[in-house]
């Protein structure tokens, strides 16, 4: 089980404490518009906790990259990027009709269960959705406050805020572009690196080490050289992730390992082995893929078609040659050595983690 590095682990447990802090002044005011909104304050709570940190915490060390040495000043834009994923999982959660995120029921599946307990009119299902996708828009407004309240000068401020928007823009396309290769049966590999850059890279790792570098004042030079660590390390942690999708264990993730096969998603692994199978084959993983009545059995038969293939022994070497890219581009970094000491161990971690 690969565990988060002591400085993320540590950073982490910083923006922990914030968000906690944050929470406790933004949710409260819910009740305040009219005490039927109550019942969702303890919800996006619940739906927060437990995640990983990795953007906020990345942030923070792109902040202390480029000699930011008071990291409150910007605990505001860390946990904006850690409001913004709530918003993205939600979303994402109504769009794979997934029941659970994190090891729990998701928000859309929760209140439709509130629905049927309390047998109101209407379609259960629906409500749930429609809560799932205002609770989320709720966290992305929320985002935009705790970035605007950076304790850094407005020229700053307003640089690393037009590179939120970027990341936000990326996000969304990415999950356009995801959602249309599904639906188009679209297997193209270079497709698929797209959406794992724009969908999550660039989200997750890249921007996230950019905003926190422009919040401490970077020069062009680190900035250029963190996007040369954080695109190939991105890839590497949303191939991962895919991975992890089809091959890992719902006790890990803390989610179905059958979704991604029943959503048809056209991943990396799926173009590979696209590539490779004979025309029974990809007419067998073409078959099964996009089923959203898939069943165990088959579901495990199109895990040995990715196997027998090479295509997930073709998907893990590509995450290994994007964390040697990442390392390299890392070594070539002038930042402080306990930075570059961190940063490494944190291309280790997302190229093998297991959750």
């Amino acid at each position: 089980m690969s565990a988060l590095p002591s400085d993320l682990a540590t950073l982490a447990a910083e923006i922990d404490a914030a968000l906690d802090t944050a929470l406790d002044r933004l949710l409260p005011r819910l009740a305040d518009h009219h005490p039927a909104l109550a019942v969702l304050g303890p919800q996006m709570r619940a739906f927060v906790a437990g995640g990983k940190r990795i953007r906020p915490t990345l942030l923070l060390l792109g902040f202390q990259a480029a000699g930011g040495a008071w990291r409150q000043a910007v605990h505001g834009p860390a946990l904006a990027l850690e409001m913004l994923h709530t918003c993205a999982l939600m979303h994402d959660d109504v769009i794979d009709r997934a029941p659970t995120r994190r090891g729990r029921p998701t928000v859309h599946h929760a209140f439709a269960e509130r629905h049927t307990a309390a047998d109101w009119r209407g379609d259960a299902s629906d409500y749930g959705e429609a809560v799932a996708i205002l609770l989320g828009d709720l966290a992305f407004v929320q985002a935009d406050e705790l970035f605007l309240s950076a304790e850094v000068p407005d020229r700053t401020l307003l640089d690393a805020f037009r590179r939120f928007t970027v990341l936000r823009e990326e996000v969304m396309a990415g999950q356009y572009l995801d959602l249309q290769a599904a639906v188009a049966d679209d297997g193209d590999r270079e497709l698929a690196l797209a959406i794992a850059t724009l969908k999550s890279g660039r989200y997750s790792v890249t921007r996230p080490l950019e905003i926190g570098a422009a919040l401490a004042g970077a020069d062009g030079a680190l900035i250029d050289g963190l996007r040369a660590v954080g695109d190939p390390l991105g890839r590497a942690f949303q191939v991962r992730d895919d991975l992890l999708g089809v091959f890992g264990t719902s006790a890990r993730t803390g989610k179905s390992t059958d979704s991604d096969l029943a959503e048809g998603k056209r991943t990396l692994l799926i173009a590979e082995a696209l590539q490779r199978l004979d025309p029974a084959g990809r007419a067998d993983l073409l078959a099964g893929l996009g089923d959203p009545e898939l069943d165990e059995e088959t579901a495990d038969r199109l895990r040995d078609l990715l196997e027998t293939s090479g295509a997930r022994r073709a998907t893990e070497d590509y995450v290994d040659d994007s964390i040697t890219t990442a390392r390299t581009a890392i070594a070539a970094l002038d930042v402080p050595d306990r930075t570059r000491a961190t940063l490494l161990a944190v291309a280790d971690y997302l190229g093998a983690r297991d959750a």
